[in-house]
């Protein structure tokens, strides 16, 4: 008695057409999307992407050094204003060009701080004669020249 079964025969292309499409999907794919900004808290990501040599990281940074302020208050408008809600966290710092080693400065933040700007307030205290005469550290009513180091950064 003689059986008759179909012999199967498997190809290369056959096998590449059923396994192919299972092993892509394991492979991850360049990500299409910009990478989210730097944070201080790390994350874990969830997709199966890779990314590429060129991509960049968004700044939480924003600062600028501001040459020649001569008064006693300055906005400061950030070269890229936050997204909407965000608060920065702002610092400004006086550098004193001339090295007058008489004067100190005083930087402060006047007002609220948006996501746009803040203004600062520039206060010149003197120690030499005028500080003599009016007391050991006194507020010079005369603004100074000072370059304006700022610095914002989102929480």
């Amino acid at each position: 008695m003689e059986v008759n079964s179909p012999a199967f025969v498997a190809t290369v292309d056959d096998v590449k057409a059923a396994v192919m499409p299972q092993l892509q999907a394991l492979i991850p794919q360049p990500a299409n999307t910009m990478p989210p900004g730097v944070a201080d808290m790390g994350g874990i990501g969830d997709r199966q992407e890779y990314a590429r040599a060129n991509h960049t990281h968004a700044s939480k940074a924003r600062k600028q050094r501001v040459l020649a302020v001569k008064t006693t208050t300055y906005k400061w408008t950030y070269p890229t204003p936050f997204p909407d809600g965000v608060v920065p966290i702002v610092n400004g710092i006086a550098e004193d060009p001339a090295n007058v080693a008489a004067d100190c400065y005083n930087v402060q933040i006047v007002g609220p701080v948006s996501n746009t700007d803040c203004t600062f307030r520039v206060v010149r205290q003197s120690t030499g004669l005028l500080g003599l005469l009016l007391g050991a550290l006194s507020i010079n009513p005369t603004p100074g020249t000072i370059n304006l180091h700022c610095l914002a950064l989102e929480p």
